[in-house]
């Protein structure tokens, strides 16, 4: 590669795209980790809840199905302060907004079952694989989408199951697909580019 004399607008026009680049990765890093962060949280909480009814310790198990938005909401309000860019795009305050409704819509769902009763696994794996596919559209990002398609396929799986306590197993095992491993894919692949 020969050396090239950069007049002011060249030179302008690189540290641009350097600082876009820069500013681009710390936000999938950030969106990345709240990813995986509600993947995992999901997983535990979901064999935490197996566990627990498996035993049948005490009777209000289902409540800790509530741990997940009340641990995993904050946690995603905090990852996302940490983007001390003042920039964001569109897609940036998309991808935001979107995890934010889907938790709110899946919180909302999952007290509602306190009244109405209905295979809420099932509806839960739906929202939140289609949240997936959504943000994976957004960011571009094909292991993502199809970490997502593998969510919504396995909740049909759930419908064939009729004890909900069966279903836990395998709603857990479905997000380490269609959350976890595409997260790392895309973790990986972002800290290859930096």
């Amino acid at each position: 590669m020969e050396d090239k004399t950069l007049n002011e607008t060249e030179s302008f026009g690189i540290i641009t795209e350097m600082i876009k680049n820069a500013r681009t990765n710390l936000r999938a890093k950030i969106n990345c980790n709240i990813l995986l962060f509600w993947g995992y949280a999901i997983v535990i909480i979901s064999f935490l809840v197996w566990f627990l009814k498996i035993k049948n310790y005490f009777g209000g198990t289902s409540l800790f199905w509530l741990l997940i938005p009340l641990i995993c909401i904050p946690a995603t309000l905090y990852m996302h302060s940490k983007d001390k860019t003042k920039i964001t795009s569109y897609i940036d305050k998309s991808v935001f907004y979107i995890t934010l409704l889907f938790a709110v819509i899946c919180t909302a769902t999952a007290i509602s079952t306190m009244i109405i009763d209905y295979p809420i696994l099932f509806i839960e794996q739906l929202f939140i694989s289609s949240m997936i596919v959504i943000v994976g559209i957004l960011i571009r990002y094909k292991a993502i989408i199809v970490g997502g398609i593998i969510g919504i396929i396995a909740a049909h799986i759930l419908l064939f199951i009729p004890d909900m306590v069966s279903q836990i197993p395998i709603f857990a095992a479905t997000f380490i697909f269609s959350i976890i491993i595409p997260g790392h894919i895309f973790k990986k692949s972002i800290n290859s580019h930096v």
